[in-house]
């Protein structure tokens, strides 16, 4: 299985904290947030190559990354001349892979979850996409992912509202088939949570539950979260 990292957002709002490096290389400690990602990766020994979607800055990205062999995996880039949100990032990403199945991580965010699990979930249920879900306290930031909890198939994604309570969220983190894309043109911008996500509701989405780490570094408060001893 080939793993792809949406790693070329602007980070604008952690710019006040962050502005020297693009945010997927913004410091936890002594190391890059994308290290954590890897590392990650790394334990899971179905994924045989990781490709970096990136365009902001991307050129400090590839630097970094250009011929490590830190890990049992290859490395690859997928670089944007322009952005083209995360779903353009995505259908622009997908020709360096070669698995039918592909896992899709956010590259601001970190999830605990176990690979293995989360591809039996997706087999059993014959599902085109599965998220990982996570339960917060307050969905505001994030919008909620509405679940069948029977069957745990998705029913609704809504958007984010001023408040909104208790709820499970998209975590950033998907296994889908790459088919998926097949409608998306090269080249056009388009937002994978607000565009294309809703569309796959009626299209066997479901999601899995993780009750393990979930931190994004988004804003710098959660950035000074993660820096805070919170992956110790």
């Amino acid at each position: 299985m080939d793993a792809i990292i949406l790693a070329g957002g602007l980070g604008t709002r952690l710019k006040p904290v962050v502005s020297e490096v693009p945010k997927p290389l913004a410091p936890i400690g002594d190391r890059p947030f994308l290290d954590l990602l890897l590392q990650q990766l790394d334990s899971f020994e179905q994924i045989e190559k990781v490709i970096l979607a990136i365009s902001y800055k991307a050129e400090l990205i590839q630097q970094h990354y250009q011929g490590n062999d830190k890990y049992h995996f290859e490395i690859d880039f997928s670089i944007e001349d322009v952005p083209l949100g995360t779903g353009g990032a995505i259908k622009h990403a997908l020709p360096f892979t070669t698995s039918n199945e592909v896992l899709i991580l956010n590259g601001d965010s970190f999830v605990e979850f176990d690979l293995t699990d989360l591809h039996q979930t997706h087999i059993e249920n014959k599902a085109n996409l599965t998220l990982v879900a996570v339960k917060v306290n307050d969905t505001e930031r994030y919008g909620s992912v509405d679940i069948d909890m029977s069957t745990m198939r998705i029913a609704q994604f809504s958007e984010k509202q001023k408040t909104n309570g208790v709820g499970f969220i998209n975590a950033g983190c998907y296994l889908l088939k790459k088919c998926l894309f097949n409608d998306i043109t090269e080249g056009q911008k388009v937002s994978f949570e607000k565009q294309i996500l809703p569309s796959l509701v009626e299209k066997k989405a479901y999601a899995q539950i993780s009750t393990g780490k979930f931190i994004d570094i988004g804003t710098p408060k959660t950035y000074q979260q993660a820096n805070s001893g919170y992956f110790n």
